[in-house]
């Protein structure tokens, strides 16, 4: 007799193109080549731009998330509601999404993202913080991005609850062909939402000190807030870079790639990050990465042999990396390489037993907190 498959629903942004690491890391997990036994679903929840506008309407919009959640847990019955959850706004609506899975019967795993989680967290109020400790109990398990987080979640949260499972992409997705193209080592790529938060301010202040060598920039990504395209571009051509830097807007495909692949140095200068899940792409594109010690990314970029970390928001020691890599062809394709085998260890085909693990574990006899 076969055995029923074992159904997982994901409460997450599932939008057409991805848009923002959420989105990236949920349509990945959704195709990954996952064993037979498991059946997956999902709930979007992804918030269009006019919603982010209009602030006021972002009830009517939680209203909606939970008009198509109600038939998910009623008909299709899962045994695990995985519930994708950013920071701010997000956490306390799948704070109350969460509630009505419990309220169904389903085992629940609440899955932390968002760059500023750490942030959110411990800029809590005494309610606000106790309202938060209520979420976390009622959770099966928690995923956190890093084992840097752990800490701070853990004030909220039982530790035995917490599972580290990093983020993951198809790295032979974004793998050069073969024969590869040449790349342009005075090329350089960034790649992500624009934001004050991704340090496009202080990678403008690095830029600005590089003038006496040749460069140029792509910028790939949309807003992370409304407008933050138009005013970024507006600020680099009025600091005079507007010759050497172009905007592209977010880029998907072949074009994304072919920017992967021919450009000499990716740049990630994230004041916060959970993660930094474009450079896992741009490593497994084989690229020479230098980002900041920030999230994650000490702990799958060693300083000096997969790309160069330098101290967030110091435009001075990014201008620094960001000089040697362009004048040491060398470094830069030492980095590169060692930066794309250590992408294999990210790839969904190791990452999906650890959430494996982590449903089992939720599956598991369960206690309330």
């Amino acid at each position: 007799m076969k055995t029923r498959p074992r159904r997982i629903l994901h409460v997450g942004p599932v939008p057409k193109l991805p848009a923002g690491g959420i989105a990236a890391y949920l349509l990945g997990l959704l195709q990954a080549p996952w064993p037979e036994g498991y059946a997956f679903r999902a709930v979007n929840t992804y918030v269009p731009a006019w919603c982010m506008r209009f602030r006021i309407l972002r009830p009517l919009y939680t209203l909606a998330i939970v008009a198509r959640l109600l038939p998910q847990l009623w008909v299709w019955r899962p045994a695990i509601v995985h519930i994708h959850s950013s920071d701010f706004t997000g956490f306390w609506e799948k704070g109350v999404l969460l509630w009505m899975c419990r309220a169904a019967g389903c085992r629940t795993v609440m899955h932390l993202h968002g760059g500023s989680f750490e942030l959110f967290l411990q800029g809590l109020g005494p309610r606000a913080g106790e309202l938060a400790r209520r979420i976390f109990a009622r959770s099966d398990r928690i995923i956190v991005l890093s084992r840097a987080w752990c800490p701070t979640v853990a004030r909220f949260a039982p530790r035995g609850k917490l599972d580290v499972v990093p983020n993951a992409i198809e790295t032979a997705a974004f793998a050069p062909p073969d024969p590869a193209p040449v790349r342009d080592g005075a090329r350089l790529l960034f790649l992500g939402m624009l934001s004050a938060r991704k340090g496009m301010q202080q990678l403008q202040d690095a830029l600005l000190t590089l003038m006496d060598v040749p460069w140029t920039l792509d910028v790939v990504g949309g807003d992370e807030g409304a407008g933050e395209r138009v005013r970024w571009e507006a600020a680099y051509r009025a600091a005079g870079l507007a010759g050497r830097v172009r905007f592209w807007g977010p880029l998907y495909g072949a074009d994304k790639l072919r920017l992967l692949h021919t450009d000499g140095i990716f740049v990630l200068p994230s004041l916060s990050e959970s993660f930094g899940i474009a450079n896992l792409e741009a490593m497994a594109a084989g690229m020479a990465v230098v980002s900041t010690r920030v999230g994650a990314i000490p702990e799958y970029i060693d300083h000096g042999v997969q790309g160069l970390l330098v101290p967030p928001g110091d435009a001075r020691a990014l201008a620094a990396a960001l000089r040697l890599f362009l004048g040491d062809a060398g470094l830069r394709a030492r980095c590169g390489a060692a930066a794309q085998v250590r992408a294999q260890d990210f790839d969904w085909t190791r990452i999906a037993q650890q959430l494996m693990d982590v449903y089992a574990a939720a599956l598991g006899p369960h206690r309330e907190s």
